[in-house]
């Protein structure tokens, strides 16, 4: 499932005229607001129902891109090429959001972000699972090198498994389908109406959680609420600009960053953050998508 990427002018390109530049900058900005929602998320979650946080976190996210849209575009600028697209992200986006939301609560962010890098190995598996393709030799070492850095960081039968480890296992390849459902979606409409779609999708997916879960925010955990849309927004904002620049395999390095930002917020904000052995795995686990997303990137497509 592939999309073409686009090689359009847009707001951007007399400032950083490279493609490849303009979709790394961008990336990296999205990696900052994404590692903004965490934190806001963790907090959100110390207090109440995490199923209640990702409603809250969805309905927030409307409140500030529909606006914005409504003002910029219109109404007719707000509609979807192919509303079912974004129905099938949305299949795999809620639960693998739901048991994420779930993992923060019991986990440093580093950890999340070290586990997180393991996407392109689900897609992988994916790929040949599901869209009967044919894989070498190389990238199968990849992925079991990529599964020996995820060992090193749970450590099974060596230290107690943490749910949030195991929350997170589920999460990953279910966000990681999301990922390239959103990348064919990205080539259609423009990144304003994705983020919409997205968060529409997500706040009705999750209504019935959040209704069944409801607790009255107190006034902080409001602001919470609207830094978490806020931050949200703007993450997926970027990303899906990236993504209509750049293939997930060229952007995948950068999302590296992640676990630096998540350590930093760890020490910063709650003075500690994930083992050693976490960030042993997370080089191994880096080495082997770094392989995945090379060989994805010489083929062209072609599984090598």
């Amino acid at each position: 499932m592939s999309a073409p990427v686009l090689d359009v002018p847009d707001s951007l390109s007399r400032l950083i005229p490279s493609r490849m530049a303009r979709g790394f900058f961008l990336a990296v900005v999205s990696g900052l607001f994404f590692n903004c929602l965490n934190v806001s998320a963790k907090e959100l979650v110390s207090e109440l129902p995490p199923l209640l946080v990702s409603w809250g976190r969805w309905l927030a996210g409307i409140a500030f891109i529909a606006p914005y849209m409504l003002w910029r575009v219109g109404p007719s600028g707000m509609r979807t090429r192919d509303l079912r697209l974004h129905c099938l992200r949305g299949v795999f986006h809620t639960p693998g959001y739901g048991l994420w939301y779930e993992a923060v609560a019991w986990l440093p962010l580093a950890t999340m972000a070290a586990l997180g890098f393991t996407g392109p190995i689900f897609v992988t598996l994916g790929a040949v699972l599901f869209l009967r393709e044919t894989v070498h030799w190389r990238r199968w070492a990849a992925v079991g090198v990529g599964f020996f850095g995820m060992l090193v960081i749970v450590r099974p039968g060596l230290v107690a498994m943490n749910p949030g480890v195991v929350m997170m296992m589920m999460a990953v390849p279910l966000i990681a389908g999301a990922n390239l459902v959103a990348k064919v979606v990205a080539g259609r409409d423009r990144p304003e109406a994705v983020v919409l779609w997205q968060s529409v999708v997500g706040a009705v997916c999750f209504a019935p959680f959040g209704l069944w879960l409801w607790q009255a925010p107190t006034g902080e955990q409001l602001l919470w609420f609207l830094a978490s849309g806020f931050f949200g927004t703007m993450g997926y904002f970027f990303i899906t600009w990236a993504y209509r620049l750049l293939d997930i395999s060229a952007l995948q390095p950068i999302t590296f960053l992640g676990i630096v930002w998540a350590a930093l917020s760890d020490v910063v904000l709650w003075g500690k953050t994930s083992d050693g052995w976490t960030f042993v795995g997370a080089a191994i686990i880096v080495a082997a998508t770094s392989y995945i997303a090379h060989r994805e990137a010489r083929g062209g497509g072609k599984k090598t």
